[in-house]
């Protein structure tokens, strides 16, 4: 896997890919019942094939390597997956350039505003 820019490297926290993530690519892989009691089967093979692509994103941001069309196949192959060919370069693509750990932060925004007109 290729590795990001040492800055980069650097700036990032230095940790290795979340535990969940490795399992939620296992499952996902799996003909079994999951999320939300819709077998895996019923699931469009496109939804599959994003779902695969966001969740190894999220491992490569997290460890700190390039989110490329190589990485992504490569830890989807790893996890057992199997997706469209043009779906890692499309997501690569999109990524690209993009402040991933941005849209990667949890919380923020409060909630609604004080009462109007009282």
């Amino acid at each position: 896997l290729a590795q990001a820019p040492a800055a980069e490297r650097s700036a990032r926290r230095d940790s290795r890919p979340s535990a969940a993530f490795v399992v939620f690519l296992f499952v996902l892989s799996r003909p079994r019942v999951g999320m939300a009691e819709v077998a895996v089967s019923e699931i469009p093979q496109a939804e599959k094939d994003e779902l695969f692509c966001a969740y190894a994103a999220m491992i490569l941001q997290d460890s700190s390597l390039d989110i490329s069309e190589v990485n992504l196949n490569t830890l989807i192959k790893a996890a057992g997956g199997s997706i469209e060919a043009f779906f890692p370069a499309l997501f690569a693509k999109m990524c690209q350039g993009k402040d991933i750990d941005a849209m990667l932060k949890f919380g923020g925004g409060g909630g609604g505003g004080p009462a109007v007109g009282a």
